[in-house]
């Protein structure tokens, strides 16, 4: 009995061992170092729908100089290469579905942690900005993510270690049957048309590709159209300074400012769906109320403010809604995401400080 309860423990040993090598050498999360260097496994296809777990992970191999900072526009719209990112390691921290609070934790988390980061994009999203008349909130709940980070924002001058949280959910990415599932589809899905993220943090989008073939853009445009009409019409929203999100991004603004960093803010663009949309229940106003309090919150820094949600003609030329090729639709994936083409453009425009690149891409805002 006891032999047998001695080799069923060196078996379960020796799989256990196997399966985490396999885990770890596939890396289908891209948080380990040699991740960055091979072309094995490239496209973490398990990754995207675990972005808020990893990321902070992730960005702690990439030691960055610039920091991509905003939700899933920033994600899937930002080029993984660029002359702004002046030749030097960059990540991309856009968090599908995360407030400012988040944003910027997990920012503060990479820059405190690495000391690396020398400048910073910080991307604008105007519902990220809003509150419901029932449900202003006057301070971030941190509790849902806190423990992954070892510095918070809410305590700057104070690094609060979670070791023992971390160092478990960083063996459950190496030992756990997810894992274990996730590295296997890993190395079969790499051809698929599925988003992926890579080690730096950028999302392919290669989802849309296959939603675009098989079902063109008007099912795709409608979707995102239903989804957005969804959510305005479920509470009467509004932009006031009694909520917490101004505050939240003046203090982020005033760390960076403190270590020296450089700091570009830019409001996301939508196309014009989108903005249709937001003027059909009535929100017009406070996107432009949102824009001014922007403005003068960047003046108080002494910062410039482009303003990408303009009627730029990549804005107002919308797809033709009956294709099936991806191609048709250069700028946007739909009328809330911008694709890596815009994102370069736009990059154009910080690298150079001029709004005026193939046409007025943006208002620039600033005291010079």
């Amino acid at each position: 009995m006891k032999k047998y309860l001695l080799l069923l423990l060196l078996f379960t040993l020796a799989v256990s061992t196997v399966a985490a090598a396999f885990s770890y050498l596939t890396d289908p999360y891209g948080i380990y170092r040699h991740s960055t260097k091979t072309s094995w496994f490239v496209r973490k296809v398990a990754a995207p729908d675990k972005g808020r777990t990893i990321k902070p992970y992730q960005a702690m191999q990439a030691s960055p100089a610039t920091l991509l900072i905003g939700n899933s526009r920033v994600e899937v719209g930002m080029p993984v290469q660029h002359a702004f990112y002046q030749q030097a390691d960059v990540y991309n921290l856009g968090l599908p579905g995360a407030g400012i609070a988040m944003q910027y934790d997990y920012a503060w988390h990479v820059i405190r942690s690495r000391g690396s980061v020398r400048q910073v994009v910080i991307a604008l999203d105007f519902l990220d900005f809003t509150s419901s008349e029932n449900n202003i909130s006057t301070e971030a709940d941190r509790s849902r993510w806190q423990q992954r980070l070892q510095y918070h924002l809410a305590n700057p001058d104070t690094a609060q270690h979670h070791y023992g949280f971390i160092l478990q959910e960083r063996l459950s990415l190496l030992l756990s049957t997810t894992a274990l599932t996730d590295a296997i589809y890993t190395v079969f899905a790499q051809t698929q048309k599925t988003n992926a993220l890579n080690a730096q943090g950028f999302n392919d989008g290669g989802v849309y590709y296959q939603q675009v073939a098989s079902e063109g853009f008007s099912a795709l445009y409608q979707q995102k159209a239903a989804e957005l009409t969804q959510r305005l019409a479920a509470e009467t929203l509004f932009v006031t300074g009694k909520s917490h999100h101004f505050n939240t991004l003046h203090s982020f603004i005033s760390l960076l400012k403190a270590e020296q960093i450089d700091i570009f803010l830019l409001i996301n663009p939508y196309q014009q769906p989108y903005l249709a949309n937001l003027e059909q229940h009535q929100l017009t106003a406070e996107l432009q109320h949102w824009k001014q309090q922007l403005v003068q919150l960047a003046k108080q820094h002494q910062l410039t403010l482009y303003d990408f949600a303009i009627a730029s003609p990549p804005v107002i030329n919308v797809v033709n809604l009956s294709s099936k090729n991806a191609a048709d639709s250069v700028y946007f994936w739909e009328p809330s995401h911008y694709r890596p083409a815009l994102g370069s453009l736009m990059l154009d425009v910080l690298h150079s400080g001029q709004c005026q690149q193939l046409y007025l891409l943006c208002d620039k805002y600033s005291e010079q």
